[in-house]
């Protein structure tokens, strides 16, 4: 049996026998990968701090966008800056803002902002009267709310309690208010009701969203 003859290397073949064949060059270098800077305390600060900045730009266009929207919601309801500010501080120190409200020549109105205290007192009514029909809710509605705000009327007034007044004392002096309304005309009780209505309207539109950040 003949011994096999040993492979000889391929003409034009530059490698050599056995060896693994080369592959060509195409005359690019070959792709490297790049690498991240590696982050350091110093770099993470510094990027923060920039961070940083770029928010507070964005939240101060946001306030003055805010400021500048709420002053033209101010004018559109002919209320002056200085009134806006004086109820913001009276309800945020005092607990409620009130305000004369002239009715005639000689007779006057003051009423003042109620306390969520009364618009429960005003739940329980309508829980107890269980009224069958929305003009007798809007009639308690409308006694109660009046009670609740009512300060002096044509130089009448009219006691509130203290924040350190006793729940049977609350009530009793609401009560005295409220019997006064009953006791009024009906037409008197609704003028004073639809003053009512304009004042809370303007102290609603004062304290809107975000009103605090305006001043």
């Amino acid at each position: 049996m003949a011994n096999p003859t040993p492979s000889s290397p391929r003409i034009g073949s530059y490698s050599k026998p056995g060896a693994a064949p080369q592959t060509p060059s195409t005359g690019t270098q070959p792709i490297t990968e790049v690498k991240k800077p590696q982050e350091t305390p110093a770099k993470s600060l510094v990027d923060g701090a920039q961070e940083e900045m770029r928010r507070d730009v964005s939240e101060g266009k946001d306030a003055a966008e805010r400021a500048k929207s709420y002053d033209e919601i101010l004018s559109d309801n002919d209320i002056s800056k200085s009134k806006a500010s004086a109820i913001v501080d009276d309800l945020l120190t005092k607990g409620f803002y009130q305000e004369d409200i002239q009715l005639t020549s000689t007779a006057y109105l003051t009423l003042r902002t109620r306390t969520h205290a009364d618009y429960r007192r005003y739940l329980r009514q309508v829980e107890i009267d269980s009224p069958r029909y929305i003009d007798e809710q809007h009639e308690i509605q409308m006694r109660y709310f009046v009670a609740a705000s009512l300060v002096a009327f044509k130089g009448q007034e009219f006691a509130h309690p203290t924040h350190r007044a006793s729940a049977t004392e609350v009530e009793e002096l609401f009560k005295k208010r409220l019997d006064f309304i009953e006791q009024l005309p009906e037409r008197v009780v609704a003028l004073i009701s639809s003053k009512l209505a304009k004042f809370d309207r303007v102290v609603q539109i004062v304290m809107s969203e975000g009103v605090v950040e305006n001043f």
